[in-house]
Parts: C-alpha cells; structure tokens; sequence
C-alpha cells in the first residue's frame, strides 16, 4: 500500500487559468486588511508620498507599504527583512500588495518616515469601532504593563553600578601599575613579562576610568542612563524580577473590551497617570462625562482632585497604609474623623486632637493619652504618641474611599476589562518587547500592537464577511459626503458669482 501522492508534475507547465483572487478564500483576514486600508485617506493620514512627485523615482504606494506592515503584525512579523522575505514567498502577501517584492531598507524607511500614522489609524479604526456600536464611552479601566526595552542590562547604569565599575577598572590599573613598576626593578631573566602588554592594558583601564567619571556625572543628573534606548528605565517586571523596560498605559472600554487610548512613560510606577490617562480617554470617546476604574497604584490625591473636577468619577482602590509598629489594627485607616468637632477618634477610643501651625501646611493632629494607654506599643514609636498627618488633598482621599466602598462590585470588573488585552498582546501575539529605540517610536510600536489587538478582537466579535460589508458600506458613506461637500462648495462659489455681478 502506498501513500498519497500529489497530484501536480513541479516541472510540469500548467495551462488552467488561476488567480491568485481564487486562491483567498472569503473568510481570509488579509481581505479585511485590504478593504480597511483602502477605506483610509492617505492624504488625511499624512504619508510620505501620499502624493507623488512629478519627477524622479516613483515611489511605492503609502497604501500598499501600511497594507504589508498591518499584515506583518497582525501575524508577528515585524522586521523589515524578514517582511522582505515574506514578499517573495507568501500568496496572501502577493494578493494583498499586487506581487510587490519592496527591499528590506524601502519597508524600514517607510515605518521610519510615518510614525505619525500608526497612531491615526489607530484612532480611525476606534472611530469606525464606535460607528459600529462596538464603543460602550460609559465605563472604562487603567492600567498599566511593562514591555522590554531594545536596552541590554550591560548597556543601562546607575549610580551604583558606575561606582562599582570604577572600582574595579581603579583597582585594575593599580594593579598593572604594580606590575610594571616590578618588572622595572627585576633584573632576573626568570621573570617573564610582557611589559608592552600590561602597558596596553593599562591604557585600556584608564581610558574606561575617564569614560565611567563622563558617565558618573550623566547619571548624577538624570538618575538612571541607558545608553541603547535614552528612554528606558530599569524596572520591576513580572514574577518579581527585573528588565530595562518601558511602561506602557492603556485604557479599554467596558464593552467589548477594546483599547480607546494608551501612552508609554519612562516612569516605572502608575502613580501620576490616573487623570492624564483618564483625560485622554475622554477626549478620544468625545464624552463629557466617564467612570474610570483603577487600582491602588493610581490612587494621588492631585489626580483625583482633577477628576473630580473634571467630569470623571474614578473609582480607584484605596493604598493600604502601613504602621511602624507592624499592627495594622493601629493603621491609619483604622481611626475615624469626626468633622463635627475636627478630631479623629483611635480603636482605644481616645480623642486625638488638631496641633496648632500654619493651616496651609500639611495638618497633624495628635493624641495626650498615649502615655497612659496599655497599647502604646502597638500603635506609634513615637515618643511624643501617636500623630496622624495629612494632606491638602485628604477630603479628595476621603470622597474616593467613599465612592470605592460604595461601588466594590464595579471595581472587581477592572481585572477582567482592562488586564487580558496585556496578556493576549504578550502572549497570543508575542509583542513582549519592542524593536524601535527612542520615547517617540516605541510610542508608535506600541499603538501598532494594540491596534492589532483591537482588530483581531473586532474580527472575532463580527466575523469577517459582516465587518468587510460594513467597511464597504462605510466607503460609499465617505463617498457621499465628499459629494455632497463638492456639491456645496459649488452652490457656495456660484452665490459668490452672482453677489459679485449683483454689486457691479
């Protein structure tokens, strides 16, 4: 019994007519990936060459160069010259861009010159998701995720590892200073060394020293020097460890789960990107009014005073505050304020009452029982007794907790809205690290990811044939409009016409 053969001669010529249209099937991704990017403007985008020069070498369509980076992503393949490869090679490819075979350095150039781009049609996709209904503007979750830097760990300093360094390269030219000076004395012809050698690595060291001081100085400025990516910063990263990484922040809505706004910050914490981040969202979703979800790590008393003030309820969970004394049931939050009579009210009972000072500085408010109290211990190191401060910004804190409280069911969506778009970015699309270097390009990788992320996810909701019918439907819209503006610009120069003969 043998096995199944194929029924094509390789070195047979073929005379059935083929197209490569009749090798895709219907239900192929890449025709959504053809209609969507021939839904957009070029122009309206941007691109470079979006209109060709007169003269020269004609250059390769924006539309077909964004169409194979799109394709490259949406199946992992980012770099040029492995999207260089695919050209030659892949029958979706050559339907989708006409056979195109683009360099390795033309498809670079083009995501070098069109950062911009990505960005917007990041947005136009999230304007087309909320023509669709896909878009709930009602609710959305921050957070919040670190992603490798193009930064090896050798290539990124600190303070203490240049002071490290220094010493080992000081302690190394200590040392072949040592062994030339021996080799000077020694007269014996048993010793052996290679003095143009040790001569040679001496210079080595001391041009090291001088470099480390340069660098010492650069770090004594900005803190943390990566010299790769200036942009990244050593961070904590998943299951306790470490990376020269950037902190990317997303905000995906609640209904569908869709990713409506991010940035990348160099800062490795959340803290600070409540408001900014909430306040992108916003603006993209053209809504006056929003519910934000986040976690503790965005809880800052500033943003939420701008939330507050700013049309975004932020329901945003309260850090727990820790003791000296290790008893948490002695913690801050443990102790009740009575507004009534301006105190704050221990587990003990006792009153602690406001110190006399400056209103405008930070309040204190202090307990004259402590010395008396059984447990004094568990409660304050403090030789004075227990002081309880706070902020300018504590009847913001106050309105959080309040709110969080009030709505623990809605905060316990946060998880599953906002934290599986990072894991099926990482881990169903692979982008656990980025390629560009630099705030502005990883900025732009970055939405590239997760406009991938955000298409894949629409695919998956519609399904294919209905999102290319409503991708087309949307393209007659276009059409329309840009007629009927054709049409009114016309009746606008003809009334300008006839005033003008009018007045003559």
């Amino acid at each position: 019994m043998g096995y199944i053969e194929g029924k094509i001669n390789r070195d047979q010529i073929s005379f059935m007519p083929m197209s490569f249209d009749e090798i895709i099937g219907e239900d192929n991704p890449v025709r959504v990936i053809d209609a969507f990017v021939e839904m957009l403007d070029a122009n309206a985008l941007n691109c470079k060459y979006s209109e060709p020069k007169s003269t020269g070498r004609r250059p390769y369509n924006p539309k077909d160069m964004l169409k194979l980076y799109v394709y490259g992503y949406f199946y992992g393949i980012r770099t040029s010259r492995k999207l260089e490869r695919e050209c030659t090679r892949n029958v979706e490819i050559m339907w989708l861009i006409n056979r195109l075979t683009p360099d390795f350095k033309t498809i670079a150039d083009f995501r070098k010159d069109n950062k911009g781009v990505v960005i917007s049609i990041f947005k136009e996709f999230s304007l087309f998701c909320n023509q669709l209904n896909l878009i709930g503007k009602e609710m959305v979750a921050i957070d919040g995720s670190k992603f490798r830097a193009c930064n090896r760990r050798r290539k990124n300093f600190t303070k203490r590892k240049v002071e490290k360094m220094l010493e080992h390269y000081e302690q190394s030219a200590k040392k072949y200073l040592e062994l030339l000076a021996n080799s000077d004395d020694s007269d014996s012809d048993d010793v052996n060394i290679d003095t143009a050698k040790i001569e040679e690595k001496l210079q080595n060291a001391k041009k090291r020293i001088e470099e480390l001081h340069l660098l010492e100085k650069e770090v004594q400025e900005n803190g943390e020097v990566s010299v790769t990516d200036p942009d990244a910063r050593h961070m904590s990263v998943s299951n306790n460890g470490t990376d020269i990484a950037h902190n990317v922040q997303t905000v995906v809505d609640s209904k569908y789960h869709l990713v409506v706004a991010l940035d990348v910050t160099s800062n490795a914490a959340d803290n600070g990107q409540l408001y900014p981040m909430a306040e992108q969202a916003k603006k993209e979703l053209s809504v006056d009014k929003i519910i934000v979800i986040a976690d503790k790590g965005y809880y800052n008393g500033e943003d939420l005073k701008k939330c507050e003030e700013n049309g975004i309820t932020a329901i945003v969970s309260k850090q727990r505050f820790g003791n000296r004394t290790g008893n948490e049931n002695f913690a801050k939050d443990k102790f009740t304020y009575e507004q009534a009579n301006d105190v704050y009210i221990c587990p003990m009972g006792q009153i602690l009452t406001r110190k006399s000072g400056d209103a405008a500085k930070r309040k204190q408010y202090g307990c004259v029982a402590c010395n008396e109290c059984s447990n004094r211990s568990s409660c304050t190191t403090n030789a004075k007794g227990r002081r309880i401060s706070l902020t300018k910004y504590q009847e913001y804190y106050d309105r959080a907790d309040k709110l969080f409280t009030e709505n623990l069911e809605l905060y316990k969506q946060r998880q599953m809205i906002v934290e599986h778009p990072f894991g099926t970015v990482k881990r169903a699309l692979g982008y656990t690290y980025f390629l560009l270097k630099g705030h502005e390009k990883v900025k732009c990788e970055s939405y590239m990811h997760f406009f991938i992320y955000n298409f894949k996810r629409v695919i998956n909701i519609m399904g294919i044939t209905p999102l290319i019918a409503a991708i087309k439907k949307r393209m007659v819209e276009m059409n329309e409009e840009i007629l009927s503006s054709l049409a009114l610009f016309e009746i606008f120069v003809s009334f300008l016409g006839r005033k003008k003969s009018l007045t003559t």
